[in-house]
Formats: C-alpha cells, structure tokens, sequence
C-alpha cells in the first residue's frame, strides 16, 4: 500500500519524516512511503541519514504551507505546495493514504478542496485515540474541525465513530456517549439535548451522557463532541500529561533519594508510552472522500511512524466505504 507522506510539515525537521518513514517500512513491509517535499532537501538529508533503507519515492513540491499561513488561502492558492501535491496524489489513486504533520486548518481546507465530503457527510471531523484506565482505547471526536457545529453534525461523528472502533479499535459494538456537563438526560445546552434525543433515538449503542472525568475511564468507546471543546481537551490532556509526568518523577526521587532514579526511570517509561501521544500517531479526517491521517505539528519520529501505520490501517479497513454506506443508506 502506498502513503503519501508531507514531507514539509513536521517542524523538527526532515531527518524526523525520513527516519519514521524507514521505522513504519519495518514494522510493516506492505507499506510504500512516497515522500512529498523539496527534492533536494530530502535526497541530501536521506545521503546524511544512517539508515539502510531508504529507498522512498519522491515528489518535488517547491512551496510548504507555513503555521502561521491562512488555512483557506493555502488551499486556494498554494498549488505546489507538499500538501497540496500530496492530495492530488490521493485524489488520482497513485496513493491509497496521506500522513500530514503540517497546518492542521491547511490540511482540512485542502482536503475538502480537493477529495470533496464522502457521499452523506455533512462536516468531516477530527478523531483521536486515547488512553484509558482500563486498558483499552477511546475515540474521540470532533478535536478541532467544527467549532461551531448542530446535533445532526455530532450525530454523525458518532456514527463515523463508531465504524472506526468498530475496525480499528476492534469493538464490535463499540459503545457511544455524549460529553456532557451531567449524566441526567435533560443536562447541557440546547446541541447537546438535541443531540442527545438524535442519539437515544438512534440504533447505535449509546450509553448516555459522559462528563469530562469519564473519558478516560474505560466506560465507552466512542465520546462525541464539538470541535470547540474537543480540541480545547485534547491540548489539556497533552499538557497535564506531560506536567504529572514530571510532578511524580520529582516525588519519587525526594521519596527514594537512592533507589528514585533507577525506579523512576522504569516507571516513567511506561507511564509514557501509555501517555504519549506518539504511541497513537495522528488523528484520523473522517468524512473526506479520502484516507487523510494529521499528525502532530511537533511529532517526533515515532508519532510519524505510528500516523504512518494509523493510515494504513485505516485505508486497509475500508473505513470510507462503511461510512459512506451507514449515511447513505
């Protein structure tokens, strides 16, 4: 399967796209990456580069759509742009998926420029997969493409929610809730009681409403939003967890002066790999007649790599096909 990468978006640097690039070739061989950039750039960044393998297409774009740039007037207007070539790559099926790390507005504007909604859709949304206590994962979504959005709008994230944990997450009847400000049925503003009615009324496994110290327990699979909140959570939750990471690092080495180094480090390991947001690669654009995976601005290697497999193996399960098919129908 071939991914195409945009090679200009990450803001660590070239050397971070190539070496994800190699590790997702090694842990999956079906994967082709095609690497979307300024040519020279990459070839001698790749010459640099220590690893064996790096045997990747290259397409030259000569514009990158900067951070700071108008998401819009980059759609429209920077055609040779990597993220721009990197669509139409998709768009003509030279390439089954697209990985981003680039302006997540661009990104969606161009998406919806060029591949248009899938059949149904009426606003596509922004998925993550997060953490539970349980052990399990929990999809939420919108994280940041509709700030202002109406109950049939949150319906439908959660039925596209509930497909991609159905294929990816593995649950079968994956179980849907409402974020809420209470669990009671007449709680919230006037988008979440009519969402709520839209939801219960719904053959979907929907358990209610959920509060914002539920998303992580475990209890659901599937949590629907608005952009606006979703996004504001998603940036909490990445900066707590990087700050009670280090809160309890600190404890531990005042608790255990000789012994906290060495089961800190331990600890700390796995705490983040179960809290890092690079385990979980990039957020899934649900709702594009296309497989679009955004990945972080500041994603480091791994975050690449895992977006990388995100990408296939949303493309491998078909997921458009599913969607298109619950909305149509």
């Amino acid at each position: 399967m071939r991914v195409a990468v945009d090679a200009m978006g990450v803001e660590k640097g070239l050397d971070i796209v190539i070496e994800g690039a190699v590790k997702a070739r090694q842990a999956n061989p079906e994967i082709e990456v095609v690497l979307v950039g300024d040519k020279e750039k990459l070839e001698d960044e790749i010459t640099k580069s220590n690893f064996k393998e790096t045997s990747f297409s290259i397409i030259h774009a000569p514009e990158a759509v900067k951070m700071a740039d108008s998401a819009t007037l980059s759609a429209k207007r920077k055609n040779n742009s990597s993220i721009a070539l990197a669509l139409d790559l998709l768009k003509e099926g030279k390439v089954e998926a697209l990985v981003s790390a680039g302006n997540t507005g661009a990104v969606m504007a161009a998406s919806l420029f060029k591949l248009g909604k899938l059949e149904g859709v009426k606003r596509p949304c922004l998925a993550v997969v997060l953490p539970t206590l349980s052990g399990g994962r929990v999809v939420l979504l919108d994280v940041g493409a509709n700030v202002n959005c109406r109950a049939h709008h949150l319906f439908q994230f959660a039925i596209m929610g509930s497909i991609y944990a159905y294929k990816v997450l593995r649950k079968r009847t994956p179980r849907v809730g409402l974020l809420n400000i209470g669990e009671e049925e007449n709680k919230g503003n006037t988008l979440a009681l009519q969402t709520f009615r839209l939801l219960k009324e719904s053959s979907l496994n929907f358990v209610g409403n959920v509060e914002g110290r539920d998303i992580t327990s475990g209890n659901v699979e599937v949590i629907v939003c608005d952009g606006f909140t979703g996004n504001v959570i998603l940036k909490f939750a990445e900066g707590f967890a990087k700050t009670a990471l280090e809160i309890m690092n600190e404890q531990i080495k005042k608790s255990l002066p000789f012994l906290g180094g060495l089961l800190s480090k331990k600890w700390l390991g796995q705490a983040k790999r179960e809290l890092d947001y690079a385990e979980y690669g990039g957020a899934p654009l649900l709702g594009v007649n296309g497989v679009c995976v955004v990945a972080h601005g500041a994603s480091s290697s791994k975050a690449i790599k895992n977006a990388i497999l995100a990408s296939f193996e949303f493309a491998k399960g078909k997921i458009n096909e599913h969607i298109k098919r619950a909305l149509v129908s």
